[in-house]
């Protein structure tokens, strides 16, 4: 069992959503901390924010 960190009461993992913890005391909602699937540099995570800014970018011109 987790904290929140919130209101510090005891946390629980949401049985209809995976990777989520709810809060038994505020209900409030917050995802687990997921491991990057290409551990070292994070190109593959900016590789497609890129694309749109670059797109974005050509329109404006």
């Amino acid at each position: 069992m987790t904290h929140c960190p919130r209101c510090g009461g005891s946390a629980e993992p949401d049985p209809e959503h995976a990777g989520v913890v709810r809060c038994l005391a505020c209900w409030e909602v917050w995802t687990q901390p997921t491991e990057r699937h290409c551990p070292g540099n994070g190109r593959g995570q900016f590789a497609p924010a890129l694309r749109m800014l670059a797109e974005y970018r050509a329109l404006n011109r």
